[in-house]
């Protein structure tokens, strides 16, 4: 029983140490929302993903109407 409680705050404490330790968006201080917002939507890497989110929402909604499309014709 000792064990598994030494093993599970081990995990906790590691789980910790790697969340605080996770990359952030840095906000500076003294910026304002308005210019923080630009900033980060004209992040390149923001970019890629709202991008690939698009993509793959037009990709699932045309398979979906062409699914639909096909169930209505039967």
């Amino acid at each position: 029983m000792r064990n598994k409680l030494i093993v599970i705050g081990a995990v906790a404490l590691l789980a910790y140490v790697i969340g605080t330790r996770s990359p952030r968006v840095q906000v500076k201080s003294r910026e304002s929302v308005g210019h923080q917002v630009v900033r980060l939507w004209n992040d390149p890497r923001a970019r890629k993903r709202r991008h690939k989110a698009a993509k793959k929402a037009a990709g699932a909604a045309e398979k979906r109407a062409r699914r639909t499309l096909r169930d209505l014709r039967k």
